[in-house]
């Protein structure tokens, strides 16, 4: 099984990250850091956040969360340009420990980032996607979990990322000639998710500004 190419604007991301903590987002979309050449996201909220709650839901218990322990000390947002545009840019959000650690993040990204926000603004909110698992093919059906991230500011001072885990179906491409393999498109999983979309796990992460970059 294989994904096609992604569209400049729908940068998706694959993880086989299991560490508590992570919620499920590859790190394709990262780029140069914010100090480098190029396009930064217009944004006030870039900084480093001292975590003051994390928490996650049981599989397919999206109304009950409990406190993730450990939780992560720190969150470093951060701008980048786009690793499939490099005319555009994307936030990056990166769990960390010291100060010295988050600003150290953007100029060396781990393997794996944590969020990764494509669209929005401060007011409205930011939003980003990444795929939970690898697409699984069950007959002629495409099963894909997304993770839809919500980055919002309730206040000057504070972030709040909600992370919403969901299980989509659509149809799989028919084999190529001469292969066996069907094609999953991420876009399709995308345009699926509705109010429908069956639920399989939360997150939730608010944090307050500690310093600047």
């Amino acid at each position: 099984m294989s994904l096609r190419s992604f569209p400049l604007n729908k940068i998706i991301y694959i993880t086989t990250c299991l560490a508590v903590g992570c919620t499920g987002s590859g790190s394709l979309g990262c780029g140069s850091s914010e100090g480098a050449s190029g396009p930064t996201v217009d944004s006030d909220l870039l900084g480093i956040y001292e975590v003051a709650q994390y928490k996650r839901s049981e599989e397919g218990q999206c109304d009950q969360l409990s406190d993730v322990d450990p939780a992560p000390s720190r969150v470093v947002i951060y701008s980048a340009p786009s690793a499939e545009n490099p005319d555009k840019a994307v936030m990056i959000g990166q769990f960390c420990d010291s100060v010295s650690d988050c600003r150290g993040r953007p100029e060396n990204p781990p393997p794996f980032t944590n969020y990764l926000f494509l669209q929005g603004s401060d007011p409205a909110g930011w939003q980003g996607w990444g795929i939970a698992k690898a697409p699984e093919v069950v007959g002629d059906q495409c099963r894909i979990e997304i993770q839809t991230h919500t980055l919002t500011s309730p206040s000057n001072q504070a972030i709040r990322i909600d992370t919403k885990q969901v299980l989509t179906e659509h149809d799989a491409s028919e084999p190529a000639e001469g292969s066996n393999e069907v094609t999953c498109s991420v876009d399709d999983a995308i345009a699926d998710i509705d109010e429908n979309s069956p639920c399989t796990l939360v997150y939730l992460l608010e944090a307050t500004f500690e310093t600047s970059l």
